[in-house]
């Protein structure tokens, strides 16, 4: 298969519209009190949860290890010990999405986004240095040759010493077309040493020195002017301290602020004019840079869909599961504790039965991907009342990061469709090669594995080209753990669902999720992106009994009366049904359904798995296999690309869950990076910087 084959992405999402408009019965209002009958039904529903792909119920109280975490699997009385908080987790989070209910919890989403800026910002950018007096004198710049391409240093050379950050020197500069490059220098004060050859032409200047702080860099900067010019004076849009207030928050958003320099005079940064502007509204320290978008996710997000603020405002979701009330709120009551409780789970079989082994060190698991909500084209919407409707695409990066963008929703896994169970789910060495990078039917690698370590980190192939070169050693360290079992598919657990008081809708929200067609899986547990955690839920009628407040009513009635025998399965079948038309005749909540119904069944013609690109050693008419020096990070800087030597198709959006039409590609591995000198401002040899 040629370079470009599609792929899912581990997680989507279900869109969570504005919760106006929606069905009597969706509503926010306060739960009924309990202090008479009221209509609804109480009772216990018994549900078998079968286990579909092997589920991680693993046991951090007895990890082994410091640097690399070993995990066993959790057990109770010698069978596995699945948490009736984790059951009730997946339930809740399932309820949330299809009752289009407030999210529960949404924390930690207070500040702006930080994200990078593509490499033609940089043309946008005017090299500066900053003044006493709060305004930045503006300089035209060269590029002087620093790194060879393994990044040692070509200075000093020809009596040259090493160009230092903020060395005022005269320099010789060449260059009609782009941006011109540094010839020959001297330090202030001796320019009786230079000579002008040809078109050359003489300056003064101040050398910009960031370090060789990413791959492939080569060049830094002079901020210079011609003899006898003064630099031209700028002044800030605002004030300076907007400016200021600017750059202190990049300096708090970035990985690391040791290096990043105070805004003070003297500074060498770069300036950032809005178009038609002369003046200054934004200072950054390198010409490819981070900034911050204009807005929090938390401002992103609807306010009818914000957790619940007091007790008036609880959805569907929260009068089911419950409610606690924001940290520091002070409201009162500031909790609910719900009309829903699950008891014990209990597992079929013993361990000995149940629980698939891995003897030794156990098996090492691929490194699960952390959330990046600073990739606007995955995470945000076209707007807040359209959040089924990703950014389009080919958007300009700057344009991603706006006021009326909104979020897509709730997080979803996909589940892993089409797999070879046989094959797939089983990972002894097949020859001695690496099991993650063998090539399985429809496509497929095991994804759940970590590659063996590479040979080299130059993503040499095998003599096929088909897999990366390989030395057979297991790789263990920070990013990844091990496990020493997994829950064997196949495997059943039991428990019950207690329910007081819920209205037919609140019932009917219940029994569809614990009804879902066959071939539909609910997601549970750890390493949901990998695969496994694909779990059946079914009711069971022997053990569900449900009754009507008339029931109770009839009941209450006379001292010796019994409840009337009812078909709890019945109950529930009708009460899903109305539910299902209910949101058939709802635009968004039948969207929403669309989304779950996709996501739970998954496509067994595409794979799932973290995007990824196709390294340059390996066969173009072969599927990529995960690559052993993890570069996932590569389809990002891939997609981000553009002009003539970027892949076809870049700057993609996450598609829609129900969007099949154009999925997710591989892209090829960026050519090794090579000097072809300067050719315009930001994109000289690859002088950009992390800041």
């Amino acid at each position: 298969m040629p370079t470009g084959e599609p792929f899912l992405n581990p997680y989507t999402f279900i869109p969570a519209f504005p919760r106006s408009g929606l069905p009597d019965g969706f509503e926010d209002r306060a739960p009924d009190g309990q202090e008479r009958l009221r209509k609804g039904w109480t009772g216990r529903i018994g549900v078998t949860l079968t286990v579909e792909t092997p589920l991680l119920v693993l046991d951090p109280s007895r990890a082994e290890g410091s640097d690399h975490k070993v995990y066993p699997v959790r057990l109770r009385d010698g069978r596995p010990y699945l948490a009736a908080t984790s059951v009730k987790g997946m339930l809740r989070a399932a309820y949330e999405a299809i009752t289009n209910s407030r999210f529960g919890v949404f924390t930690g989403h207070d500040r702006p986004l930080a994200f990078r800026h593509s490499p033609d910002f940089a043309n946008k950018l005017i090299p500066v240095q900053v003044l006493a007096d709060k305004t930045v004198q503006a300089f035209e710049q060269a590029v002087i040759k620093m790194y060879d391409k393994t990044g040692r240093g070509l200075y000093p050379k020809n009596g040259m010493p090493v160009p230092r950050h903020g060395q005022k020197v005269h320099a010789v500069i060449s260059g009609g077309k782009g941006i011109p490059e540094v010839v020959r220098f001297v330090p202030e004060g001796r320019m009786r040493n230079l000579r002008l050859r040809g078109r050359e032409r003489l300056v003064n200047g101040t050398f910009c020195v960031t370090g060789r702080n990413i791959d492939g860099k080569r060049y830094e900067r002079l901020f210079f002017t011609e003899p006898g010019q003064e630099p031209k004076v700028l002044h800030p849009a605002d004030t300076w301290d907007d400016l200021l207030a600017h750059w202190n928050a990049l300096r708090c958003s970035a990985e690391t602020s040791e290096s990043w320099p105070d805004l003070a005079e003297g500074t060498l940064c770069y300036a950032y004019r809005e178009p038609e502007s002369t003046k200054v509204s934004r200072l950054y320290p390198v010409l490819v840079p981070r900034d911050l978008s204009p807005v929090s996710p938390a401002e992103m997000l609807d306010p009818s869909i914000a957790p619940a603020a007091c007790l008036g405002e609880l959805s569907p979701a929260d009068r089911v599961f419950g409610w606690v009330a924001p940290e520091a709120s002070g409201v009162r009551p500031a909790a609910y504790k719900g009309r829903l409780r699950i008891g014990p789970v209990i597992c079929d079989d013993d361990a000995d039965t149940a629980v698939r082994r891995f003897d030794g060190d156990g098996l090492p698991l691929a490194i699960l991907g952390q959330p990046k909500p600073q990739q606007g084209r995955f995470y945000l919407a076209a707007s807040k009342h359209r959040p089924d409707l990703p950014i389009p695409d080919r958007t300009a990066k700057g344009d991603l990061y706006r006021h009326d963008r909104g979020l897509r929703g709730r997080k979803a896994y996909w589940h892993h469709a089409g797999l070879d169970a046989k094959r797939h789910w089983d990972p002894s060495r097949r020859g001695g090669g690496d099991p993650a990078q063998e090539l399985l039917p429809g496509n497929r690698f095991r994804e759940y594995l970590r590659p063996h370590e590479p040979v080299d980190d130059q993503g040499t192939s095998t003599r096929d080209g088909r897999r990366y070169a390989t030395n057979g050693q297991d790789q263990r360290d920070k990013q990844n753990r091990s496990i020493t079992g997994w829950v064997k598919p196949g495997t059943t657990f039991r428990f019950t669902i207690d329910v007081r008081d819920l209205d037919d809708i609140e019932l009917g929200a219940l029994a569809w999720l614990l009804t879902l067609p066959d071939g539909h899986f609910h997601r549970l547990g750890l390493g949901r992106p990998l695969g496994f955690g694909s779990v059946r839920l079914a009711i069971d009628p022997s053990r569900t009994t449900l009754h009507s407040a008339a029931d109770y009513v009839a009941y209450y009635r006379t001292l010796s009366g019994t409840l009337p025998e009812t078909d709890g399965h019945k109950v529930l079948q009708s009460a899903g049904d109305m539910f299902d038309q209910i949101v058939e005749n709802s635009p968004s909540l039948g969207a929403i359904r669309d989304a779950f119904q996709v996501v739970t069944s998954g496509d067994p013609n595409i794979p799932v798995h973290y995007p990824r690109v196709l390294g340059n050693k390996l066969s173009p008419n072969a599927p990529a296999p995960p690559d052993p020096r993890g570069r996932n990070f590569e389809w990002f800087t891939q997609n981000e690309r553009t002009g003539q030597d970027a892949p076809k198709g870049t700057r993609r959006s996450l598609p829609a869950a129900t969007d099949r039409s154009h999925p997710l590609v591989v892209f090829p591995e960026p050519p090794p990076e090579k000097s072809k000198g300067p050719k315009s401002g930001g994109k000289n040899g690859n002088n950009r910087r992390k800041g």
